[in-house]
């Protein structure tokens, strides 16, 4: 997973995206989270919210990344930006977000994104997110 991180941090990095780091290496958000109304930790959409507060949209298992951003727990919110790969904005400010936590438990969030459409995530284990198969691109 660190070898993600970083493939998804210097690219942030190179286009002036990435802000400081907000999270906490304690943050209880920190790890991979289906989306979706039941737990979905084997195939389907998920986030990735690393640590150093970025996070990643992939697709469960093995999916390259869509989208990237920064995150912040705010407590009663999440604050974040978001931007699609291949960062055709990323000329333009980012607007931060928030998704609203209605109901938080160590396995479960229950929150409300800014158009106010709920949404859940299920925690998954570490291992969920698997490398993607063939060469490295490095």
């Amino acid at each position: 997973m660190r070898k993600l991180a970083k493939l998804l941090v210097l690219p942030l990095i190179a286009f002036g995206l990435a802000g400081p780091a907000y999270a906490q290496q304690s943050d209880p958000i920190a790890g991979v989270w289906s989306l979706g109304d039941q737990p979905s930790c084997n195939t389907g959409p998920a986030k990735v919210f690393f640590a150093d507060g970025f996070y990643a949209e992939v697709e469960l298992p093995d999916g390259q990344p869509s989208a990237v951003g920064i995150w912040r727990n705010e407590g009663e919110a999440i604050a974040y930006t978001h931007a699609h790969m291949p960062f055709e904005g990323h000329a333009s400010a980012m607007s931060v977000r928030h998704l609203t936590v209605e109901r938080r438990t160590a396995g479960r969030l229950d929150m409300r994104n800014y158009r106010g459409v709920a949404r859940v995530f299920h925690r998954c284990p570490a291992d969920a997110l698997k490398a993607p198969s063939g060469p490295s691109q490095h």
